[in-house]
């Protein structure tokens, strides 16, 4: 307990039981006993005679004794206010999870803490992508802060609880009783009167998906208006906000000397992560336990996931796992679906795109490669939403993707293609290549080993031999030719490819008038 915490818990005492509040001088003897002062040096610092900061001390310890039922003196100060420091402190949970088994993050905590505490900040936010570790972060920051506030409500507003009804659920918590009609400007009220800590966890899940993004749910606009006078307006309370998502009003209020802050939960360094692995009982070489926390991203939950999967399907073996990766882990498909489900179709080729080009990537390489042809200003914004979303990372190549969601990303790409060519219905293998020729040789094997490949292997599994699966991709070649090149996009130079890959003769096939992109012949002829 510091100095600064005993103080307040010596006021909270005093005010509830109407005995009024610490006066100046009372103040300073509290904060230079705690810093294990005598009477006589607090006198000669302060400027009085040692008999009258007795006095005054002992005057002190006198209502403190009556207050809690047992004497109070100058020795003592410290293990009585102790007992009280949480005590004080009315806290209501919610559906707050459990952290005592909670991994790492000192530094962040650390910085959130003299953010909420040194520099009053009055709305933190804690971003990440699924399953980083915000909420257990939140709970397990909202229980170190107990002691520097006198109200903690923590709440999940997963199920898109209405703006009208959290504020009826927090009111009468903070009063005292119920109130007749609930509001943010009675809310603001108790924020300036009290010293308040709320935490409002799954803010994603109020504010829209696709391009709009951080803009609120239709009915949810009223959030807006209450993170905004919260950071606006004066008062001693603090607002910490979790989520994939950052509102609009807070990425307009942050910076990093102003009252509205965040920051972007990465991974868990391998030290931290290894505990996770530990407890979940995997017993592996340390290099094999790195590479497992790398391809996740040190992502705390997938990582949980993965080493579950690891002992029941691989038995251990993590070596095994990584050569099978995500496409066989439903769990973490489920997991990076439910984030991928909610971005718009640009956003959605964006990710796509980076998974095709496999490592970093800049901007305007990428916009060259977009089928129809979109503005770089228009692909800045995708990108940098995705980027606050923390799905894509900026490494001294460029943009790209941690492991797991590139293979995740990769492998839908795949589906979504397969059912394409079986449906007859192209959208992705128009607008986005399969492989692509103009790139480097061990990139381009790459696209072939994990793109091509396994694409034709799903392919032929709804054929019951190769060349009924070329005569499929035939009919698709020849609805082609009588598209213009602008619409037919990449779809010639995939389906040439496709062919190549199959060792198909080209004999007789007819791609004239066709527009080939990022087509890698090989050996092969093409013939008018």
């Amino acid at each position: 307990m510091t100095g600064q915490e005993a103080l307040r818990i010596i006021d909270l005492l005093l005010e509830q039981h109407q005995r009024g509040s610490l006066k100046t001088l009372q103040a300073a003897i509290v904060s230079q006993v705690w810093n294990g002062d005598s009477y006589k040096t607090i006198a000669r610092e302060l400027g009085y005679e040692s008999e009258y900061i007795k006095q005054a001390a002992s005057h002190l310890w006198q209502l403190l004794s009556a207050i809690v039922g047992q004497k109070v003196s100058k020795s003592n100060l410290c293990s009585i206010l102790q007992s009280y420091q949480t005590s004080l402190t009315i806290t209501n949970w919610g559906e707050a999870i459990d952290v005592s088994h909670f991994y790492g993050r000192e530094t962040n905590l650390q910085t959130l803490h003299d953010w909420i505490v040194n520099s009053r900040c009055r709305i933190v936010g804690i971003f990440g992508w699924g399953g980083i570790g915000k909420t257990a972060f939140s709970v397990k920051l909202a229980r170190q802060l107990e002691p520097q506030f006198e109200y903690i409500i923590w709440r999940s507003l997963r199920q898109a609880i209405e703006p009208k009804d959290l504020l009826n659920e927090i009111l009468p918590i903070l009063i005292g009783s119920e109130v007749q009609e609930s509001s943010v400007d009675l809310l603001i009220q108790q924020l300036q009167q009290k010293r308040c800590l709320l935490v409002f966890d799954n803010v994603e899940s109020i504010l829209q998906a696709g391009e709009k993004n951080g803009c609120y749910l239709a009915g949810y606009e009223a959030y807006g208006e209450l993170f905004d006078r919260i950071s606006d307006e004066k008062h001693q309370s603090c607002l910490v906000l979790t989520g994939r998502e950052k509102p609009h009003g807070i990425s307009q209020r942050e910076g990093v000397n102003l009252p509205v802050r965040s920051i972007q939960l990465a991974g868990l360094s391998i030290a931290d992560a290894h505990h996770i692995l530990v407890d979940k009982g995997l017993g592996s070489s340390p290099l094999e336990q790195q590479n497992l926390i790398n391809y996740v991203g040190g992502n705390p939950l997938a990582l949980k996931l993965v080493a579950t999967s690891v002992q029941n399907i691989f038995s251990g073996d993590i070596e095994s796992f990584l050569a099978q990766g995500a496409a066989v882990f439903s769990n973490l498909q489920d997991l990076l679906a439910h984030q991928f489900d909610r971005f718009s179709p640009l956003q959605q080729q964006v990710m796509y795109w980076l998974a095709i080009n496999r490592e970093g990537v800049t901007p305007a390489r990428l916009q060259t490669e977009f089928l129809p042809a979109i503005t770089l200003s228009t692909l800045l914004a995708a990108l940098e939403t995705l980027h606050d979303r923390s799905l894509i990372e900026t490494t001294d190549r460029g943009l790209t993707q941690q492991p797991v969601i590139m293979e995740y990303v990769t492998n839908r790409f795949i589906e979504r293609i397969e059912r394409e060519i079986m449906v007859g219905e192209l959208e992705l293998f128009r607008t986005h290549a399969l492989i692509e020729a103009q790139t480097k040789d061990y990139l381009r094997d790459a696209q072939i080993q994990l793109i091509l490949q396994p694409l034709i292997d799903r392919l032929l599994t709804h054929f019951s031999t190769r060349s009924h699966l070329e005569r499929h991709l035939c009919q698709i070649l020849t609805t082609l030719r009588h598209e213009t090149d602008r619409i037919a996009g990449y779809a010639a130079g995939n389906l040439l490819n496709l062919f190549c890959h199959l060792k198909t003769d080209l004999q007789g096939f007819d791609f004239s008038h066709l527009a080939i992109r990022q087509a890698y012949l090989l050996n092969a002829t093409l013939h008018d």
